[in-house]
């Protein structure tokens, strides 16, 4: 990148990355493409970088009905990054463009596929199953087991199981 600024670097890299996912995301997920998975941008600095561009208005929070609210580019977003978009290396342009269309759509499973699990007061196990869309769930399943690994083998398939279930679901319930 042409500026010496790398809090300037940081925030057109992150715009680049909001623009390349073309949804909204969450900021956790955002978090781990451009600091834990990919090393791009120190994690404290890209927390702080991610208010930044919030506060400036080129990023936006998008409420859902879950407890952590999405972000994305806004339109003003994308004029700054259009703006400066040469002052991003074609290097760095081609690396991000490849990893997100390598794994979005595994980021999206982790964001719209959501599971988790409890024990109860008489021992069994709660799963709590979810399929959400920006502006709501559009599955919410629990299913009490009798025992852990019954649990923990209902949530680690869950990401590669949802759109089946939710697909018999359908068919079973509206088409039916």
């Amino acid at each position: 990148m042409i500026y010496n600024d790398e809090s300037t670097n940081n925030k057109l890299l992150l715009l680049f990355v909001l623009e390349k996912l073309e949804m909204p995301i969450s900021e956790e997920i955002l978090l781990q493409i451009c600091s834990i998975d990919t090393n791009w941008v120190p994690y404290l600095y890209c927390k702080q970088v991610i208010n930044e561009l919030i506060k400036s208005g080129f990023v936006t929070r998008v409420s859902t009905n879950t407890n952590s609210p999405l972000v994305s580019i806004t339109q003003d977003g994308r004029t700054c990054l259009a703006h400066f978009y040469n002052d991003i290396p074609l290097s760095k342009q081609e690396e991000a463009s490849n990893f997100i269309k390598e794994n979005r759509l595994n980021y999206r499973k982790k964001q719209e596929f959501v599971a988790d699990y409890f024990r109860n007061n008489d021992g069994s196990f709660t799963v709590s199953l979810k399929i959400l869309e920006v502006s709501q769930p559009l599955v919410d399943i629990k299913l009490v087991v009798s025992n852990r690994p019954t649990a923990t083998s209902i949530y680690n398939a869950w990401s590669s199981k949802a759109p089946e279930v939710y697909r018999l679901l359908y068919e079973q319930l509206i088409d039916g």
